[in-house]
């Protein structure tokens, strides 16, 4: 697979923006990635000889100081090592803080007040910081305190549910989709934040919740059952429509996902697959029959599915403007060459090994580029001395704290 590369021009709307990243895995450093490649300067606080544990892992080929998954979110920022269970190490993460624009951390709720680092103690060094929570069910409510990861939020939520059939329920959704979700909102807060704190000069507090964020991710849904007191249930490959044209079809060669919800996509649809005498059979004359005989109609589109491939089917029926795409794996989307257009990960040089690796965009286009960082992950503590020197610490006192554990 190929990849962009970086890409010299792209636009820094958070140019000058400094931000202290206290996250560790997937939610927390996926929001600070995301704002890292906006330009702002992201220094990642992680602990003496660990690291975050995302660090852990599958190495990436060739250079096995990084694993994929750290590579995934980190790139383009700078690593200090802080102990934080230390006195000496609090204090210096405070310094830190008040010379930042933006502090993110995603402990569990309560942690950063116990260690003395949450909001309150941080907006006492800037009186004007934003700060950005981000765990698993939020900082307040009955669960608040709990430890959480991406699958049980999803369990929470309900929608292990409706992932499957009515008799394979309850199925984990594939990747750590809520755990990006979050990040992802927790990003847009802290955007929202800073133009709210250029406004009014005040401290900002972004509260996010891996479980918030997933609901809301269910908008359709859950207004679904708050507004007409109908409750959806897993449909397996069925479209969420229930319209008996949209689903996943097999086909000579792999399997078909489509959709027919409206009325002029199926008369599209029948005429490509030529059924359009099929429309004129009493049991599919009109949407009420088809949803009435869903099964009978669904096998009349199989049957004329399978005398071609899903690849042709996709061409043709996307031409009509039927939508629709033969299956694909995720090697097969990131090889497909739309998405290598689209640029949506980018090649990286590592200059300490001489190797090259491959890491995720934005997920939008800017001003008709993609955007990528600049910068290959860094090595555990690798910015530790000069952030500390800048600070005034000399080399000795550099050294002391080092003996002493606290870097």
């Amino acid at each position: 697979m190929t990849a962009a590369t970086p890409d010299s021009r792209r636009p820094r709307p958070l140019d000058g923006i400094r931000i202290l990243d206290l996250t560790t895995v997937l939610a927390g450093p996926y929001c600070t990635y995301q704002l890292a490649l906006l330009g702002a300067e992201v220094t990642k606080l992680e602990r003496p000889g660990q690291g975050d544990w995302a660090r852990s892992g599958s190495p990436v080929t060739g250079i096995p100081e990084f694993s994929a998954q750290f590579v995934a979110q980190n790139a383009a920022k700078r690593s200090i090592t802080l102990n934080l269970q230390s006195e000496r190490g609090r204090a210096w993460a405070l310094r830190l803080m008040a010379q930042a624009d933006v502090v993110v951390e995603n402990f569990s709720a309560g942690v950063a007040d116990r260690l003395g680092i949450g909001f309150e103690a941080a907006r006492a060094q800037r009186g004007d910081i934003v700060y950005c929570a981000i765990s698993g069910y939020g900082q307040t409510g009955p669960m608040a305190r709990r430890p959480a990861y991406d699958h049980v939020v999803q369990a929470a939520s309900g929608v292990t549910m409706l992932t499957g059939t009515a008799e394979s329920v309850p199925n984990r959704i594939g990747p750590p989709i809520f755990d990006y979700l979050a990040g992802m909102y927790g990003a847009f807060a802290v955007v929202a934040a800073l133009r709210e704190r250029d406004r009014t000069g005040e401290a900002q507090m972004v509260d996010v919740g891996m479980l918030d964020a997933g609901l809301v991710a269910m908008a359709s849904t859950m207004s679904t059952i708050a507004n007409s007191g109908i409750e959806p249930t897993a449909k397996g490959n069925t479209a969420a429509s229930g319209a008996p044209a949209s689903g996943i079809f097999a086909t000579a060669d792999g399997l078909l996902s489509m959709t027919a919800n409206q009325e002029a996509q199926l008369l599209r649809l029948c005429q490509v697959l030529g059924l359009q005498d099929t429309l004129r059979d009493p049991r599919f004359d009109s949407a009420e029959a088809r949803s009435a005989n869903a099964v009978a109609f669904r096998a009349e589109l199989t049957r004329a599915l399978r005398t071609d491939s899903a690849q042709a089917w996709e061409e043709r029926l996307s031409a009509a403007h039927v939508p629709a795409t033969r299956v694909r794996t995720v090697k097969e989307a990131m090889a497909d060459p739309h998405v290598q257009e689209r640029a949506v990960m980018q090649t990286l040089h590592d200059p300490r090994s001489g190797r090259d690796m491959q890491v995720p965009t934005i997920g939008f286009r800017w001003n008709r580029r993609s955007l990528g960082p600049d910068a290959p992950p860094p090595r555990l503590g690798e910015h530790t001395d000069e952030t500390l020197a800048a600070l005034g610490l000399d080399a000795n006192g550099i050294a002391e704290l080092r003996d002493e554990g606290v870097i």
